[in-house]
């Protein structure tokens, strides 16, 4: 067993450099997934969506935090959560069963958008989305389920649940109140921090510098851990090629983590984990 302190001595504490890291890492991670035999099958094709939607969610939140864009980055963590949450969902379940629950929510899902546009009728696109070919599918699809299975679906997609329900189902429900109830305020432009309360002279210069130094804090921290865990995951379906990055990545998040004050306000700081293990990436 290595000596996990003489490891944390040689690693940054760095959370914004460690970002940069796990992304380079990540993007390599999706490759080898896109890659791999496991992405031509039907599970494995779906997983990789996932996350490929969740490597580009980083990476734009690593853009948006370059143009000072601190606010709209938390609006992407909103979309980061719900990937890392899908993800670990799926694999935590039956394959065929979440295949056949996915495709089928895709379907439904398309059939509320072809409704509105009438299945682009009297269009060039009308042949690619004939109607009677969907509400044939969609025929067989309410055969599979009951009614209220049907609704759930319908409502809150392949699992089911309804979004905070489903984090607490990958126990990630701290996560859900401390990450998707905030960044939901920032989606609405609820946020204080987005107002013009913000922009104007109401808030004391340095009220408005702590404000941006947690939030920015809180967000580079949740990127990690969301992005980090479920790298790791896929780390592990294609043969462990990152494994020695991750894992100083994720020695490096805790020692950002050991850095963290502890009387960051109880709107924005996540819970510690008291352990007496090293932790990577865990709620």
């Amino acid at each position: 067993m290595p000596d996990i302190d003489a490891l944390k001595s040689k690693v940054t504490g760095d959370i914004r450099v460690l970002n940069r890291q796990l992304l380079k890492v990540s993007q390599e991670l999706e490759k080898k997934l896109r890659q791999h035999e496991i992405s031509r099958t039907p599970p494995g094709r779906i997983l990789h969506g996932i996350f490929n939607k969740a490597v580009r969610t980083f990476h734009g939140i690593e853009t948006l935090k370059r143009e000072g864009l601190v606010e709209e980055g938390w609006v992407l963590l909103r979309v980061l959560l719900e990937s890392h949450v899908n993800f670990v969902y799926f694999v935590q379940h039956e394959p065929k069963d979440m295949v056949q629950r996915w495709l089928d929510t895709m379907i439904l899902d398309k059939l509320k958008y072809l409704r509105e546009v009438d299945f682009f009728e009297g269009s060039a696109l009308e042949p690619m989305f004939r109607e009677t070919n969907y509400l044939k599918t969609e025929a067989e699809i309410v055969k599979r389920f009951s009614p209220e299975d049907l609704k759930a679906l319908r409502r809150n997609g392949f699992s089911g649940l309804n979004f905070e329900a489903r984090a607490k189902a990958v126990n990630l429900g701290s996560m859900y109140t401390n990450c998707y109830r905030i960044a939901s305020r920032n989606v609405h432009t609820f946020d204080p921090a987005e107002s013009l309360l913000y922009d104007a002279d109401i808030l004391p210069a340095a009220m408005k510098k702590e404000l941006v130094t947690r939030r920015r804090a809180t967000l580079e921290s949740s990127q990690n851990m969301l992005m980090g865990r479920v790298a790791y995951l896929v780390d592990a379906v294609v043969e462990h090629p990152f494994t020695i990055e991750l894992i100083k990545i994720g020695i490096g998040y805790e020692k950002f983590r050991d850095k963290t004050p502890v009387d960051v306000s109880a709107d924005t700081k996540l819970e510690a984990v008291k352990t007496d293990d090293l932790y990577i990436w865990r709620e």
